[in-house]
């Protein structure tokens, strides 16, 4: 048996097909564009890494946008009820403005008419409507031996047991008023021109500019407007929403003492004794001279009395004493009655 050596031009065929096949699978790998690395696996396990990777600082970025409107949007909602509440004021005091503007001029149109609505004071002489208002023709047309009505100059003559009115009688106890004379609307007693405050029956002061208010904020102020008469009306839980915001929005505002007291009382009204020692406190150390200072150490006190701290509680109550003088009778008493309360040893 014959043993077939391979000739030149044979080993040139095998070199030709070996390089026609390695240069054809890649040819035929770049048209199934599977790369050799990634044959086998599923397409979940490729990439979702790499995704969730890219997507965790968005979404912490959004969660952290989401927060920051839910936080305006609370900061609105405040400025808004504050607002409302300052409308309603405005609205109550233009009503008492138009009625007594209305009483005035229908006394004013009375006294030129032959028709009066005006009240008469006690003792006086009411015209009749069929009087005549004309002098010359009261001569004319009426008997010579018909009795005639005299009015005196300085009152009339009072009824047995009645006290004389003279209606020109002026002690001098009235203050001054403009063109059209006193109002007589009931609820203007003090002789002062405009409404009259229904929370304190004093007259309104119409020269309120929210603009030149002292705080220099007008939403601070309605803000704190608000608070105050929900806690007047013992509505403790807008108070705190109130007075909460009114503290975070407007730290440097000179109301923020009062507002930390009356937060204060809202939170205690709920038993919240931890959140409330914590304002208090804080509004304490901000404001150490404040003439709400004693007030603030008082409920701080009261405070941590509530949440069990009795020990902490009355050397509270101690330092009022050392650190204040000339307190009010008011807050002497209910100092000795949350000693008492917390029970404290004997100063």
């Amino acid at each position: 048996m014959k043993t077939i050596l391979p000739t030149k031009a044979s080993l040139s065929a095998m070199f030709a097909a070996a390089l026609a096949l390695g240069i054809a699978v890649p040819a035929q790998a770049a048209i199934f564009n599977t790369p050799p690395a990634n044959v086998g696996q599923v397409l979940s396990d490729a990439t979702p890494d790499r995704v969730l990777v890219a997507q965790a600082p968005d979404a912490a970025q959004l969660m952290v946008r989401i927060q920051q409107l839910e936080e305006q949007l609370r900061s609105v909602n405040g400025q808004v009820e504050g607002l409302t509440f300052q409308l309603t004021q405005m609205q109550t005091l233009i009503e008492r403005m138009t009625e007594d503007n209305e009483f005035r001029f229908q006394a004013l149109e009375g006294g030129a008419s032959p028709k009066t609505n005006a009240v008469t004071q006690p003792g006086g002489v009411t015209q009749p409507e069929a009087l005549p208002h004309d002098p010359a023709q009261t001569t004319t047309d009426a008997p010579e031996d018909a009795p005639t009505t005299i009015i005196p100059e300085q009152g009339v003559k009072p009824l047995p047991g009645e006290a004389e009115f003279d209606p020109t009688f002026d002690d001098g106890s009235a203050a001054p008023m403009d063109d059209v004379g006193n109002s007589g609307d009931p609820l203007v007693g003090t002789g002062a021109t405009g409404g009259v405050d229904l929370t304190t029956g004093q007259p309104l002061n119409l020269s309120y500019d929210p603009a030149a208010a002292p705080s220099g904020n007008a939403d601070a102020d309605a803000q704190y407007a608000a608070g105050l008469d929900a806690i007047q009306r013992g509505d403790y839980t807008f108070a705190e929403d109130q007075f909460s915001q009114f503290i975070e929005l407007y730290p440097d505002n000179p109301q923020v003492a009062d507002a930390a007291n009356f937060l204060g009382d809202a939170l205690l009204k709920r038993a919240a004794y931890d959140q409330a020692a914590e304002v208090l406190l804080n509004a304490f150390q901000k404001s150490p001279t404040s003439p709400r200072a004693p007030e603030l150490l008082l409920k701080l006190g009261m405070s941590l009395s509530g949440a069990g701290e009795r020990e902490t509680a009355c050397r509270t109550f101690a330092e009022i004493d050392k650190r204040y003088t000339g307190l009010t009778p008011a807050l002497v008493s209910l100092l000795a009655t949350e000693r008492s309360r917390a029970e404290c040893p004997p100063a």
